[in-house]
């Protein structure tokens, strides 16, 4: 009889007690901190899950959830874990990688300064851009992260009609960071974060 492991691990550390369905959004941005591996698994077998829910194999379902400790959990019956399986496939879906939206040099980087980036409200600490960076999703995270290597390579190669563009992007948001000394750390340590 398989265990789902995953959810398990899922309900026991990151939807635990307290926080209500309401939040399961930020549930699941929490856990993206988690290796791509561990969240293939996790997808996997709530996948798994709706597959027998939608066959009515509520018994096999039920096995699982004794089997999983789900008891005594947000997941501790069949209408639950149905609930579950209903909200949280399309928040995974939502943050994963859609390889056919193509990369835009610097769309990205433009976004950030008009969404997440506020100077007079936001200072430019790695850590909070990092949890507003992956709020956007997967796909966000890696143009942006493109964006991020386009600026690098303009400095490296002294690319003036490349470094004017990002400046302008940059200043018009009230945004100096590229032409600080700070700027080849802010890269590293944002990439860093991303990883």
């Amino acid at each position: 009889m398989i265990v789902i492991e995953e959810i398990k691990y899922f309900i026991d550390a990151h939807f635990i007690p307290g926080i209500g369905w309401e939040l399961i959004e930020d549930v699941v941005i929490d856990h993206r901190k988690l290796s791509k591996e561990e969240r293939t698994k996790f997808k996997e077998e709530i996948l798994y899950i709706k597959n027998l829910l939608e066959q009515n194999q509520f018994e096999i379902v039920k096995k699982i959830i004794v089997n999983s400790n789900l008891e005594g959990t947000k997941l501790s019956d069949i209408e639950h874990m149905q609930r579950f399986v209903n909200e949280i496939l399309p928040i995974i879906e939502k943050f994963e990688l859609k390889k056919d939206i193509s990369y835009i040099p610097l769309e990205s980087l433009k976004y950030m300064f008009e969404t997440i980036i506020i100077p007079t409200k936001t200072s430019l600490s790695y850590p909070f851009l990092a949890i507003d960076i992956q709020r956007e999703g997967d796909t966000f995270i890696q143009h942006f992260k493109q964006d991020l290597e386009y600026v690098e390579q303009a400095f490296k190669k002294n690319d003036k009609s490349k470094i004017e563009e990002i400046l302008q992007i940059s200043h018009e948001k009230g945004v100096y960071i590229f032409d600080s000394e700070y700027r080849d750390s802010f890269i590293q340590e944002v990439m860093k974060s991303l990883s």
